[in-house]
């Protein structure tokens, strides 16, 4: 329910309380007056009969002289004059149906039930002997103002209602009115805080207008907070961009240098025999290795800083997963060879089903995947690189020998400048496997590591066959 509906319902029960006790009073009251000049009537009427009994008696007049135009000219139904030994001496009805009637004097007018109000007055007879008069006075007149008083009641009621109706809602459209102004822009600063704007101010001091000032405040503080911080990130990029691009220049100053003192110097010739430990040359194939790498982390930021300013594929073209398998093997032959591991590749019988993608970022995955391997695997061990068709999917899978990744870590494995105990399996700085995860999520793809058998890790990435449509 709406907080103006629930307001609305608030404010029209209490209107409706009060209005329904003022409307009980009023009605309370009417009655009361009704039943009062009801009464009053009556001792008015039977003060009359009385005054005319007892001048016909003092007269020596019969009785009941002028008691039938009365009779007929008011409201009275009964009149009796019984002496002090019970006689009736007198007896006058309005109607034939009222013979017989046991009149009820001292019954409360708002207790009878019969239609006849009935009032006993002491009269003077003959030789100043005490009676009593009896005077029945018909309530039907009575009822009928009671209805009507009962009309009234539940015309005004309605009208009441009507009226109550109508101001709750007004109060509560209004009050939800106010806060119907901020809801709109919190919705929008919780989107994106640069669309703030701030509300009029009211220059009221209740809570609403309290309320809007606060968030006026709180905008305006998001807003320069996160232009601040992207300004600072914008610096940050910029800055990390023209670090990593000036450390191309010497890296590719040191690679060539090295490669030209092997061709100066004879006897750090590659004659195909492995190098023995301490030598010069197996010295210059370890400064070659680190610059190798040295330079894979710095193509990582840049291919990362790259994914990150675009949204999409710089290109797409029909990718085969089988050949990229085989060619990365055969970088990484070399490598596994000289630390005494066992570079596999296992493939389908039947042709892989070919997957819409950048291949030079499918390569660079690949890439990671199998340099980690051979990073965490032992001399002795194996790296198995595989693909197969899955559901319509392309799965491939990187595995090895190595310690494993622990379960603590997988939830953030893919995130940057992720390290955990470099005993483990992670990446070197954290940007490799980050760069896989951004590369497989274009291409519409999931990527994980599990468990190997009967040891080791093993990456997998699932990318679906043919997908026309990528990010």
């Amino acid at each position: 329910m709406r907080l103006s509906h629930r307001l609305s319902l608030v404010f029209f029960l209490f209107g409706l309380a009060i209005a329904g006790g003022l409307q009980y009073n009023h009605l309370h009251e009417l009655r009361s007056v009704a039943y009062e000049r009801e009464r009053r009537l009556a001792e008015a009427a039977t003060a009359a009969v009385k005054a005319l009994v007892e001048s016909q008696v003092r007269a020596g007049v019969g009785l009941g002289r002028g008691l039938d135009q009365m009779l007929r000219h008011t409201d009275i139904a009964e009149i009796s004059v019984v002496d002090a030994r019970g006689r009736r001496l007198l007896e006058r009805f309005d109607t034939a149906s009222l013979l017989g009637r046991k009149p009820h004097p001292g019954l409360a007018l708002e207790r009878v039930r019969d239609g006849v109000y009935d009032v006993e007055k002491s009269v003077v007879l003959r030789g100043r002997r005490e009676g009593r008069l009896e005077i029945g006075f018909r309530t039907g007149p009575l009822e009928a103002r009671l209805r009507e008083i009962a009309g009234q009641a539940v015309r005004s009621t309605f009208m009441a209602l009507l009226a109550i109706t109508l101001l709750a809602w007004l109060i509560g459209a209004w009050f939800a009115l106010r806060i119907e102004r901020i809801v709109p822009r919190i919705e929008v600063l919780s989107r994106d805080p640069l669309e703030f704007k701030p509300l009029r101010a009211s220059g009221g001091s209740d809570e609403v207008a309290r309320l809007a000032a606060a968030f006026n405040r709180l905008g305006a503080s998001l807003k320069s907070e996160i232009l601040r911080r992207r300004e600072l990130e914008r610096e940050k990029q910029e800055l990390s961009a023209m670090l990593v691009h000036d450390l191309k220049t010497p890296l590719t100053v040191i690679r060539s240098g090295i490669a030209l003192l092997r061709e100066h110097l004879g006897e750090l010739a590659d004659t195909g025999a492995p190098a023995p430990p301490g030598s010069p040359r197996r010295t210059f194939e370890l400064l070659d290795l680190s610059s190798q790498r040295l330079q894979r982390m710095v193509e990582d930021v840049l291919q990362l800083a790259r994914l990150e300013e675009v949204s999409g594929l710089r290109e797409r073209s029909a990718v085969d997963m089988a050949a990229l398998l085989e060619a990365c093997a055969k970088d990484f032959a070399l490598v596994a060879a000289e630390r005494k591991q066992r570079l596999l590749v296992k493939l389908p019988r039947a042709p892989l089903p070919r997957v819409l993608g950048d291949p030079a970022l499918l390569r660079r995955v690949l890439d990671n995947l199998t340099h980690n391997a051979v990073e965490h695997t032992p001399a002795g061990g194996a790296i198995t690189l595989a693909a197969a068709p899955e559901q319509g999917l392309v799965r491939v899978t990187v595995c090895d020998s190595g310690p494993g990744v622990p379960a603590e870590a997988r939830s953030e494995l893919f995130r940057k400048f992720f390290q955990k105990d470099i005993k483990r399996h992670v990446g070197n700085v954290g940007l490799g496997l980050a760069f896989c995860e951004k590369v497989v999520l274009r291409h519409e793809g999931t990527i994980g590591v599990e468990d190997a058998e009967p040891r080791g890790a093993r990456f997998y990435f699932l990318l679906p066959s043919q997908q026309p449509n990528l990010l």
